[in-house]
């Protein structure tokens, strides 16, 4: 709460910075037509794209002049009518597909190349979230759809994108801070996305021709009726959808490699980050710990 007992919008923000410098919009460092040429001659994937942090995605990079973009979503009906309100100007192929399902992820992959000769970029902006899943409660094959969705639906995404194109690009998926804490209701969501973001570790780790990074959009703001909404989380969902869309232009220039393989916040300043860049890969402090105790061959360095 605020001091006056209002709400305060960056209550579940503010305590997750690494930088002094928090950002909610989009701002200069990341604006788009100063990174348009990243999009040059490349071929994007946007998963999830008749949501709102999709449909941005994809308005953005086509703006900036994308070579190709591939939408992909569940809903047919959602999809086409995202992609006639987008008007997009660059090539574009519209794939109903569920990303839960492997051979709906290999045919849009061999349909994609088929027509576009290549994909560059892959972005997951699907995902899947029980809301008030209590353990003893929820059904367990409800509880494990998070799993399907932000776990194995990313890794069948990654799979797909490296078996199609020899392990090249970049490959952004986005995560949650979800995945940091632990609240009543929140097992399968959070830990679903705390195993999606060491999944990323993983690929960064075995694919080194491979750009992977692992991008927390924010509390995004619901806009034009596309977007979830928790309505506990309404009066803190300040995000702008284009933030997260810019940040992904921004992070396929040669600036973003110290960001490879981690978790990043689109709330975090990009400038304060390249500063202090040598501290953050040398420390890692954008990969995920063990537990909290300092384990070693003399045991922990206990305090009485």
């Amino acid at each position: 709460m605020a001091s006056n007992g209002s709400i305060d919008p960056d209550m579940f923000t503010a305590p997750f910075q690494i930088t002094k410098i928090r950002h909610r919009d989009v701002y200069g460092a990341i604006d788009p037509e100063k990174h348009a040429s990243n999009a040059a001659g490349k071929v994007v994937l946007i998963s999830g794209a008749s949501g709102g942090l999709g449909f941005e995605v994809a308005k953005a990079w086509d703006e900036a002049g994308a070579k190709g973009i591939i939408l992909i979503a569940r809903d047919s009906v959602k999809l086409e009518s995202a992609a006639s309100e987008l008007e997009l100007a660059s090539p574009t192929l519209l794939i109903p597909a569920d990303i839960t399902k492997e051979e709906d992820v290999q045919s849009v992959f061999s349909r994609a190349i088929a027509k576009l000769g290549t994909i560059d970029v892959v972005i997951n902006t699907a995902g899947s979230m029980n809301v008030n899943g209590f353990i003893g409660e929820i059904a367990p094959s409800q509880w494990w759809k998070d799993y399907e969705t932000n776990v194995f639906g990313t890794y069948k995404l990654a799979h797909y994108f490296i078996t199609s194109t020899g392990g090249k690009g970049t490959f952004i998926n986005l995560v949650s801070l979800g995945a940091s804490f632990v609240a009543p209701g929140n097992s399968s969501y959070g830990s679903a996305k705390l195993a999606s973001v060491r999944l990323g570790e993983f690929l960064h780790l075995e694919q080194p021709n491979l750009r992977v990074f692992s991008v927390y959009p924010g509390i995004v703001e619901a806009t034009d009726k596309r977007g979830a909404v928790v309505d506990h989380f309404t009066p803190f969902a300040k995000d702008k959808p284009r933030l997260t869309a810019a940040f992904t232009l921004w992070l396929l220039g040669e600036q973003a490699e110290f960001l490879r393989g981690g978790f990043v916040s689109v709330n975090w300043d990009v400038e304060e980050m390249k500063k202090h860049k040598q501290e953050i890969v040398e420390n890692n402090l954008l990969k995920l710990g063990f537990i909290g105790a300092k384990l070693g061959p003399e045991g922990h360095p206990w305090g009485q």
